[in-house]
């Protein structure tokens, strides 16, 4: 994250010069050739190394600093002035005569000089007049939306995301809630159970992205939230989480999909909440969480097929609020929170060796974030448990790197405890929080854009 009095890039140079100009984000985007959402993430971190409050102040900080040319006399203009002032010292001054009129008289003519430093100052103050002059209300300084919507009061109309997005807008879940565990299973998104009404819920709901639409599902047996559930052979085993009691639980129970039937499990050797769970082939694994003493490292296994847990590695970063995913065979742990802070951290584990090894940390910290699987891709969505949240993270893990890509704007700030569900060419996330009130959203991103068209043929060779 930048921090206070850190010098400002060439790039964010770039954008405090055109912003000073009066443009708009749109227009600062096209110039540089960038996107939107690529100059609201330099904003903000302009305002936050500038300790800036508007756009006049970052104007102003620019001036001062002399990162605004202001147009000065030129060589030719200094040698008219030298002549107009030898000029003006030989001849001696007219005297004054005092008359009384009924009109003032004109003014007497400037030098050159000051001619060209009153058009300098005139045309300064027209660009900060043009910045600082009044808005209407329904109108906000786009510039300003990914720092002040931090605070913003969440009864503003959710805007689709722009035409240009690769996000939009579905069915919103029928309930608003935040905290719950998602699976999918042959095309169909399962969220269960979650933080209804600031209590721990054992309903249900089947979303069918097809229809765009959702159903109840069979309740579960009991109420959790904070969750984390991971399919295996069309059963979702939902794990762990905060119980009717608010405190972490052991309990297991696993929904199977293909009668809509609930059966308990052996309990976790431990009660957790906010820990992590992923299927590696038809092992389940629980990463990370806290239990009633603090965080945890330990890593727990479920073996589908006799039923029993076993302890693997434990996570090299004790945390909670983590999210997990397999890709290639490893087990990736993204993020987290310890009670205090934020977390970028990256880490996999593999086992063949029973290793934990780290890789490239996120851009910024995350706790309560989203992580979703996608072709050969991971993409963390969301978090800001305690720092502002203006975009998502992609990593790629043959470069073993992040670059951030476009969460919704009336998400920026704060989008935390939602609920991922991973398919081929996309994901979706539903429900979560925003500034502590649950969400009803359901947005999906589009991760491949395209689709391929085959012809079809019939037996014979007819087409």
């Amino acid at each position: 994250m930048v921090e206070p009095g850190e010098p400002l890039t060439e790039r964010e140079l770039e954008v405090v010069r055109l912003l000073a100009t009066g443009i708009s984000n749109k227009e600062i985007a096209a110039r540089l050739h960038i996107s939107t959402n690529t100059v609201r993430v330099h904003l903000r971190n302009i305002f936050a190394k500038l300790e800036a409050q508007s756009r006049t102040e970052v104007t102003m900080i620019a001036v001062r600093n002399g990162w605004i040319d202001i147009p000065l006399p030129s060589e030719a203009d200094d040698q008219a002035i030298k002549k107009e002032e030898d000029a003006r010292a030989a001849v001696p001054p007219p005297t004054v005569v005092i008359q009384v009129a009924p009109d003032p008289q004109p003014l007497p003519a400037l030098s050159l000089w000051r001619r060209i430093a009153a058009v300098a100052a005139i045309a300064l103050m027209v660009v900060l007049v043009t910045l600082v002059w009044p808005r209407p209300i329904n109108a906000p300084d786009p510039a300003l939306a990914d720092v002040e919507r931090a605070g913003a009061p969440l009864n503003e109309p959710v805007a689709p995301p722009s035409e240009t997005s690769r996000w939009h807008v579905r069915a919103s879940i029928r309930t608003a809630r935040t905290r719950p565990a998602v699976a999918t299973v042959q095309g169909q998104v399962y969220v269960i159970g979650g933080e209804v009404n600031r209590a721990p819920t054992a309903e249900v709901l089947i979303y069918d992205p097809q229809r765009d639409a959702w159903r109840d599902g069979p309740p579960k047996p009991t109420a959790v939230m904070n969750a984390a559930a991971a399919v295996i052979s069309n059963v979702i085993y939902v794990v762990g989480g905060i119980g009717a009691d608010g405190m972490p639980t052991d309990r297991v129970e696993a929904l199977r999909a293909t009668d809509d039937t609930w059966q308990a499990l052996p309990p976790l050797p431990q009660p957790l909440a906010g820990h992590a769970v992923a299927a590696l082939g038809d092992q389940l694994y629980v990463v990370g969480g806290r239990t009633s003493m603090g965080m945890s490292s330990a890593v727990w296994v479920f073996d589908t097929r006799t039923r029993a847990w076993r302890a693997a590695a434990p996570l090299p970063t004790p945390r909670s609020q983590l999210a997990a995913a397999v890709l290639d065979n490893r087990l990736y742990a993204i993020g987290g929170y310890d009670g205090q802070r934020e977390y970028p951290t990256c880490e996999y584990f593999e086992p063949v060796s029973n290793r934990w090894s780290a890789c490239a940390p996120m851009i910024i910290p995350r706790g309560g974030l989203g992580l979703a699987q996608t072709g050969t891709s991971l993409y963390a969505v969301g978090g800001g448990l305690t720092g502002f949240v203006g975009f998502n993270e992609r990593y790629d893990p043959t470069r073993d790197s992040w670059t951030p890509f476009e969460m919704p704007e009336v998400r920026l700030g704060d989008w935390r405890y939602v609920g991922i569900a991973s398919m081929p060419d996309r994901f979706y996330v539903i429900g979560g929080s925003a500034r502590g009130v649950p969400l009803a959203d359901n947005y999906v991103y589009e991760v491949f854009t395209f689709k391929t068209f085959l012809p079809t043929f019939q037996a014979g060779g007819e087409q």
